[in-house]
């Protein structure tokens, strides 16, 4: 057996290896992306839920509260986020420990909601937890339905829905998986803060 024969299996063994592996680093690299493009997802609503939740504590009961919010929200969906995956945004009346809710007001991503001069392009659905039911005031608020003894805790929540950016899921597809990623994935993040009192 000649040495160029040798190298020529040699090479042939090797292209037959880089084949059969090529197709899972592909794959590798792509759930990689995704999971980058996904994690930014969840990382930017929360930075917008945070965001959302300061102002709100800020605003307490201002008339045009909610569109304020709401503009602050949007402010925060940069690229690669789609403000237009916003599902919903619930502005929500906390119990004490932040983590119930006991009313809420539902915004979503469509339509237009106008507060004095102020428009933002959310629709509300829901009117559990208007701006003139908030309690901003140290001592309470006797006349509020419920009547409240000290501030108001308001939580954002806000769902996201995530449609996969890179073709892994086809790719699996063609190489005998189910594509069971799912066309979209939805997301929900929520924080809380304190209004802010007044005398």
């Amino acid at each position: 057996m000649s040495r160029t024969t040798n190298k020529n299996r040699v090479a042939g063994v090797g292209l037959v290896e880089f084949a059969l592996v090529f197709p899972l680093v592909m794959v590798a690299i792509l759930a990689l992306i995704e999971f980058g493009f996904a994690f930014n997802a969840v990382l930017g609503i929360n930075r917008a839920s945070q965001a959302g939740a300061l102002l709100a504590g800020q605003a307490g009961n201002d008339a045009a509260a909610d569109c304020i919010i709401l503009a602050r929200i949007d402010d925060f969906l940069t690229p690669p986020l789609d403000k237009r995956d916003v599902q919903e945004v619930r502005l929500i009346r906390a119990n004490s420990s932040g983590s119930g809710s006991l009313a809420a007001s539902v915004y979503l991503r469509s339509g237009t909601t106008e507060c004095g001069n102020l428009s933002v392009p959310y629709s509300r659905t829901g009117n559990g937890y208007p701006p003139s039911q908030r309690c901003n005031v140290l001592s309470g608020c006797p006349t509020l339905s419920p009547p409240r003894s000290t501030v108001d805790k308001i939580a954002i929540q806000i769902t996201y829905r995530h449609t996969p950016v890179t073709p892994l899921r086809e790719l699996m597809r063609m190489f005998g998986g189910d594509g069971s990623l799912g066309s979209s994935w939805t997301f929900s993040k929520r924080n809380v803060s304190r209004m802010e009192p007044v005398q």
